[in-house]
């Protein structure tokens, strides 16, 4: 009787470890997409004649949810919904506030020292599992961008050492940058191998090739000004979609199973 009621005491204990290990697997993982108007999705405000579609947002959600994984966009930025920079005319096709999905911190004009301002507050508040990092365009890709970027994912990783961080090389302006270039080569070649180094969950994705659709053996022939919405700098609707896949192959790299957040990013 004693050995039946241990063996009784042994299944409820591995049944109550199984439901643990269940609701701990049902967790979503925490996105932080974190950046400019291009995080955000603008296309060609302020008129905004070509529709909202969340910019490459809409994309990764979908890309997502049919790959099964069970996640959560966070951050607390109202645009653009807010009128900053003039509000949208259209009702997005996949409308993200439908599944309570609205969220980033994509800030419309913000450089690298604007982020860098604020990123320990919304570390606090988001507390991210992921966070895709797409900044610097408002910089130009300046030299103190290069420092002021370094510094965003420092605070990241220090604040968390577990929180996986996808840096963007980031996309081009109509117009060709040198500057943008050089940034881009900063951060794949240096930024990143230097937190990997450290031991630390960094890694890139190519946003620039996404609006770079010709072959040249010049840079500045490269850039494809079919993919802006107000040829300038947002990417249009076909851009975005390119951006979303590419996050999402980013996340795909370093979050390869859907079970469970606690599991470690990919080295």
């Amino acid at each position: 009787m004693k050995k039946h009621v241990q063996s009784m005491f042994l299944v409820m204990v591995l049944i109550f470890a199984g439901l643990v290990t269940l609701i701990q697997a049902a967790e979503p993982l925490r996105i932080m997409c974190l950046g400019d108007s291009i995080t955000a999705g603008y296309t060609d405000n302020p008129k905004w004649d070509v529709p909202f579609e969340f910019g490459y947002r809409s994309g990764l959600y979908k890309r997502l949810t049919e790959a099964g994984y069970t996640f959560k966009f966070v951050g607390a930025c109202p645009e653009p919904w807010n009128g900053a920079f003039g509000k949208p005319h259209n009702t997005p096709v996949l409308d993200l506030r439908k599944f309570d999905q609205d969220y980033h911190r994509g800030y419309g004009g913000w450089g690298t020292q604007g982020i860098l301002d604020h990123i320990q507050e919304w570390l606090a508040a988001d507390k991210p599992d992921i966070v895709l990092l797409m900044a610097g365009i408002n910089d130009g890709g300046s030299v103190a961008a290069q420092k002021n970027i370094e510094q965003i994912v420092n605070a990241i990783v220090t604040k968390n050492p577990a929180t996986a961080v996808i840096v963007a090389q980031i996309t081009p302006m109509a117009k060709f940058s040198q500057t943008i270039v050089d940034y881009n080569v900063y951060i794949r070649d240096k930024l990143v191998p230097m937190f990997k180094s450290q031991g630390k969950y960094v890694t890139t994705v190519d946003q620039y090739a996404n609006l770079a659709a010709k072959e040249s053996k010049e840079l500045k022939d490269s850039i494809n000004t079919k993919f802006y919405s107000n040829g300038i700098n947002h990417p249009n609707a076909e851009a975005y979609e390119r951006m979303a896949q590419t996050w999402y192959d980013g996340i795909v790299r370093v979050r390869p199973r859907v079970e469970s957040k606690s599991q470690k990013p990919v080295k």
